[in-house]
């Protein structure tokens, strides 16, 4: 009878051990013999950084080169000289060009090139994924589909499409028309009359105090505080920052020497400076010839009219909403980020 109640306690006590280790077994055999031992692929929805593949294609193509270390990931092919014979619809791999790419047709391809040197197309070209070591041009109706860089101009022909990510050393020429997701580069440029820059008016502006302003509260020296809806003069200028629950609406070529910050919308009017941050819950309208040095943040929209400037050449700033429209010869220095649609209006 005892042999029979331990040997039944013997079993009992094994199935439990069993049950217990049952659940570690393929972790211990995945230490011992591992199987997922190599970096995991990052989608483009997930990585922050604009440029992660430009530079990835980049090491992979240096490699391929002989001018870098091995990546492990240096299958490629090459673009056949002269390029007018390269058929780009047959590549089965991604493709290097040694030299720069210059043709009056489209090139359309579904695999990465890597080209060392320019890239100029005709209209209609298509990309899912293209690096050039100097400068892009693309025709009008052009394509990038996944993402594009390029280390010195990159330029897209009016009606063009550049969904994802889009970057360069230098600038981004964005034609009329055309549609983006996220752009960044020292100098992102809206439509035609690249470079034009008009001369600001003189305007004698008077100086002025968010104290003076209806439902007005000072928070600290430098913050005020406004319930409900509020409006700056015209000509005007305001030292400090303020916060306003409602609806706010700066003056034409008035200047706010700080940040600024509106729940109901807000509106930029023509010709007015903010030295600092813009930051609305609702839609933010910059009207033609305005200027935000900070960054540009909206929950919702957000419309720039002709000749605005956003940012500046030594200080890089962002623009950030739901949707983002822009008008011709406006100027980001940074990076846009549209997260929804971004379209470039004609004058």
């Amino acid at each position: 009878m005892m042999d029979t109640n331990y040997l039944t306690f013997a079993a009992f006590t094994l199935v439990c051990l069993f049950l217990l280790t049952l659940p570690f077994v393929p972790a211990v055999s995945e230490w011992l013999y591992p199987t997922d031992a190599q970096a995991l692929p990052i989608s483009a929805n997930y990585t922050a950084d604009i440029d992660h593949f430009a530079k990835r294609l980049r090491a992979d193509a240096a490699a391929k080169l002989g001018q870098g270390a091995a990546t492990g990931y240096e299958d490629f092919d090459f673009v056949t000289s002269p390029v007018d014979t390269m058929d780009w619809s047959k590549a089965s791999k991604r493709l290097i060009s040694r030299n720069s790419v210059a043709v009056t047709t489209p090139v359309r391809t579904t695999q990465p090139l890597y080209v060392q040197g320019d890239i100029l197309a005709g209209a209609g070209s298509t990309f899912n994924a293209l690096y050039a070591t100097g400068d892009v041009h693309l025709g009008s109706e052009s394509e990038l589909h996944d993402w594009a860089h390029a280390d010195g101009v990159l330029r897209l022909g009016q009606n063009s499409i550049a969904v994802r990510r889009v970057s360069a050393g230098v600038a981004i020429e964005l034609g009329n028309e055309s549609w983006f997701e996220r752009l960044h580069a020292p100098m992102v440029h809206f439509g035609s009359g690249v470079g034009r820059r008009p001369a600001p008016d003189e305007v004698n502006q008077k100086i002025a105090s968010y104290a003076d302003l209806d439902n007005a509260v000072e928070q600290t020296p430098s913050l005020f505080l406004i319930r409900g809806d509020c409006a700056l003069q015209a000509g005007s200028i305001y030292h400090g920052s303020l916060v306003v629950t409602g609806f706010l609406t700066i003056g034409a070529a008035t200047t706010v020497m700080g940040d600024i910050k509106a729940r109901d919308g807000l509106s930029v009017g023509p010709k007015a400076w903010v030295q600092g941050a813009v930051t609305c819950e609702k839609r933010i309208y910059v009207f033609n010839g305005g200027r935000v040095f900070g960054p540009l943040i909206s929950e919702t929209d957000i419309l720039i009219g002709a000749d605005a400037v956003i940012g500046l050449p030594e200080a890089h700033t962002t623009v950030s909403g739901a949707n983002i429209i822009v008008e011709n010869g406006v100027v980001v220095h940074g990076t846009l980020w549209a997260h929804e649609i971004g379209m470039v209006k004609a004058a």
